[in-house]
């Protein structure tokens, strides 16, 4: 059965011996106990007049041993409040061991991280950025049992405005947060420590549970998407930088594939099939959590078999003309892989300028956009985009591109219209034809 106990640690029974030799206690009257600073001696404790005088006491059953734990205030009404909601949450399972609710948000957020196995080392990196420069100079020296969704929608709410406190690294200047970031930092950083925490069996509830966080909104119509003409000009723009038509290629590659970057730089020649016109896309140059550049492999949902153009399969045939299977397809001047850092600053910048391109926000990530809409203008359905792009459902490609797609509601429309007149008529001819009978 549930049960906590109050103990008054300032007052005692008075104990006298009775006529037989009998020890009797008696206890202060309750006149007594209402002016506790005139208590008589004889009911005063050793620790009468020092400290807390209220105790509150349990049993806790933690792996199957059970042991005594206790709490101390200075009022009964708060002891008696106290030691209420402990019998509820032990009778409901919801009890936690206090010291749990009491660990700092930093604490468990290390814990958090150290859990991760999945992720790729540049997404646990990311988390620890968010947690230094946003979630912790909120949170860090808060117990995790104290945090209230109260404090989570005021935090959410100063995230919004730039009044939430942060830490900038390297002088990096302080932006204003966008609905996106938001919801990274807020619901899946900071929410997956409470997360976390809840389910480690520390919080008896997530604190984070219905807090609602700016809605982004992904307005597809505002893609940056390049047309056939202007693509070209940027790949020449590309060779002309140094005359390689490496970069040339390149540029032409991920405006029609949509592979990212650092897909398309991990690339080796026997990821080719050109007589099927097809690339496979098994790794991608990704960061360890200390920062290093490494080959990793890409998300499952990001393996994927992509369709080559006719004309871009003739341009990567003279990039492959005698070289080794596992030689870079896209390969720098001086043999090794290209570094998109570097190629984004010796090539990408000077041809975006030199097509007449700049000003317009386009990077080399926006070259997707290019590929998505190539690939739905030719035809391709939504599953086709999905996998070309390596998205991990077709709700994402949706939420992308969906607008792109052709409005066929006047196609439907009149095809029901069609197939209605067809089999009416068809059900006319039939009863003209049964009166004639």
């Amino acid at each position: 059965m549930a049960k906590a106990w109050i103990v008054d640690l300032w007052v005692k029974d008075a104990t006298e011996i009775g006529p037989a030799g009998e020890r009797i206690k008696t206890p202060p009257a309750s006149a007594q106990l209402r002016a506790i600073t005139k208590l008589p001696a004889q009911f005063r404790t050793a620790k009468y007049g020092t400290g807390k005088r209220w105790k509150v006491t349990w049993h806790e059953d933690t792996d199957g041993t059970q042991r005594q734990r206790s709490r101390l205030f200075d009022l009964r009404r708060d002891a008696d409040e106290y030691a209420a909601s402990m019998e509820d949450d032990i009778r409901a399972g919801k009890y936690q061991a206090p010291e749990h609710a009491q660990q700092k948000f930093s604490a468990v957020a290390d814990a958090w991280i150290s859990s991760k196995k999945k992720p790729k080392p540049t997404t646990i990196r990311r988390y620890m950025r968010e947690l230094r420069m946003y979630v912790n100079p909120q949170w860090g020296n808060q117990p995790i049992g104290t945090i209230t969704r109260q404090q989570i929608d005021a935090w959410v709410t100063a995230l919004q405005d730039g009044t939430a406190p942060r830490v900038l690294i390297r002088n990096v200047a302080w932006r204003p947060l966008g609905p996106s970031s938001i919801e990274h930092i807020a619901g899946v950083v900071f929410g997956g420590v409470l997360r976390y925490a809840h389910g480690s069996g520390w919080l008896s509830g997530n604190a984070m549970s219905g807090v609602e966080l700016p809605r982004v909104i992904d307005d597809g119509e505002d893609l940056l998407i390049l047309n056939h003409i202007e693509v070209h000009a940027l790949a020449e723009a590309a060779k002309a930088v140094d005359g390689s038509a490496v970069d040339e290629t390149l540029v032409c590659f991920l405006a029609y594939t949509g592979l990212r970057i650092n897909e398309a730089l991990a690339l080796r020649v026997g990821d080719l099939d050109l007589s099927k016109r097809r690339v496979r896309v098994l790794r991608t140059w990704t960061q360890d959590i200390d920062g290093k550049r490494i080959l990793g492999p890409p998300k499952t949902w990001e393996k994927r078999t992509v369709p080559l153009a006719p004309f871009l399969a003739n341009l990567l045939r003279l990039l492959v003309t005698n070289q080794e299977k596992d030689a870079w397809l896209f390969s720098a001047k001086r043999g090794g892989s290209i570094h998109d850092h570097n190629w984004r600053n010796r090539v990408w910048s000077k041809a975006v300028l030199g097509a007449g391109l700049d000003g317009i926000g386009l990077n080399i990530h926006k070259l997707r956009h290019t590929a998505a809409s190539s690939a739905i203008a030719a035809g391709a359905d939504v599953k086709v985009v999905q996998l070309m792009l390596g998205h991990k459902d077709v709700t994402e490609t949706l939420n992308t591109y969906g607008h792109l797609w052709p409005d066929r509601l006047d196609e439907v429309s009149l095809a029901v219209d069609k197939e209605r007149s067809a089999a009416l008529q068809l059900a006319r001819a039939q009863s003209s034809q049964e009166s004639i009978h």
